[in-house]
């Protein structure tokens, strides 16, 4: 009875690693007018902190990953600025932007948005792979460059996708 109540949510679309997918994972915490908020929590209409100001969320899409390549940071990493960041976890090629020696030496930039896994030291920042994992995709107007978990994060490249109906089992 109850299953003829609730609507039929679609499954998550399903990626590898060979897609290269970007996102946050669940518990990421993303900087926004209201404080920093875990990112599947947030809904459009939400004033998220960019390198832009504040800028209105759009939409939000969810990727199912399988065997991904993973990039763990460490909290003591150098590249995160906030002392409160935790341990974060990002599809390792998650663009993030760096403002430190390191894109002068990569390059010969003062700062650049690279792949996550080109920061790699194998002590506070180590590739990893994860079975399965959730990524959640944040959608703006236009591209972005968010704060989350201590980092500057690049947001989704596209528009989120249209909703679609939800069916009722009779």
């Amino acid at each position: 009875m109850l299953h003829q109540l609730v609507p039929q949510l679609a499954p998550l679309p399903r990626v590898t690693r060979r897609s290269r997918p970007t996102g946050l994972t669940e518990g990421t915490m993303v900087m926004t007018s209201e404080g920093a908020i875990p990112v599947e929590f947030l809904l459009s209409g939400d004033k998220i902190l960019t390198r832009n100001g504040l800028i209105e969320l759009r939409g939000t899409s969810v990727l199912q990953a399988l065997e991904m390549d993973v990039v763990v940071i460490d909290p003591e990493a150098a590249c995160q600025t906030d002392p409160l960041a935790d341990t974060m976890v990002l599809p390792a090629s998650q663009q993030v932007l760096v403002r430190d020696w390191r894109a002068m030496i990569l390059h010969g930039q003062e700062e650049m948005l690279t792949p996550v896994s080109s920061l790699v030291d194998d002590i506070t920042i180590r590739r990893e792979t994860r079975k399965s994992l959730r990524l959640f995709r944040l959608h703006f107007d236009a591209p972005q460059v968010i704060k989350a978990g201590g980092l500057e994060l690049a947001s989704a490249r596209s528009r989120a996708p249209l909703p679609t109906a939800r069916t009722f089992l009779h």
